[in-house]
């Protein structure tokens, strides 16, 4: 499966219409950065038809890349509806890094699939800028030992992960970026 100009461009359309935001004010936004643009992935997909839609185009830029994977996930919270989503569609474990291990119970950082040697993880990501929490949840998923094969952004607002991810070894890919927006990078 490939993603298709029709797939993106309905994603785009979806992004657009319900989780974009420009305003007069600048937004401070979670890497610190300030943009006149604001872009709400969950809100964006809230509605099921739509998710399963970013979940069909993640699933098909994974198969673009040979990625096979055994666990989906990322960053709790922004990876936590996409990596569901992607388990219901492909029969896959998922997964949510935490952004501390629990103070009680078992104390994990990662919640949901158990990841050790030999699982090969899709590493996810709503919206990524410099991708420093994707980086955050690398960290916790490399102690596992399990090994990601590739790191995925539904959308990329600079072109910083790429390079980031590009200087630990692995592959980084997005479904959509700034430029299919119009908006300025940041």
């Amino acid at each position: 499966m490939t993603i298709g100009a029709s797939i993106r461009e309905d994603l785009r359309t979806i992004v657009l219409e319900r989780g974009y935001e420009r305003a007069e004010q600048p937004f401070r936004l979670s890497s610190g950065r300030m943009s006149h643009d604001y872009v709400d992935l969950r809100r964006a997909l809230s509605r099921g038809p739509d998710l399963e839609l970013a979940a069909r185009a993640v699933i098909a830029v994974a198969d673009e890349e040979a990625a096979r994977f055994d666990a989906a996930g990322g960053m709790t919270m922004g990876a936590d509806p996409l990596a569901h989503a992607v388990a219901l569609l492909t029969g896959c474990d998922w997964f949510s890094v935490r952004k501390a291990a629990k103070e009680h119970g078992a104390g994990r950082r990662i919640e949901g699939a158990e990841l050790a040697a030999g699982r090969q993880v899709l590493l996810l990501e709503d919206t990524a800028s410099s991708g420093r929490s994707s980086l955050e949840a690398l960290d916790a998923v490399e102690a596992t030992g399990a090994v990601v094969v590739l790191a995925l952004a539904l959308l990329d607002r600079a072109d910083a992960a790429a390079a980031a991810f590009a200087a630990r070894g692995i592959p980084f890919r997005a479904v959509l970026s700034y430029r299919d927006l119009g908006i300025e990078p940041l």
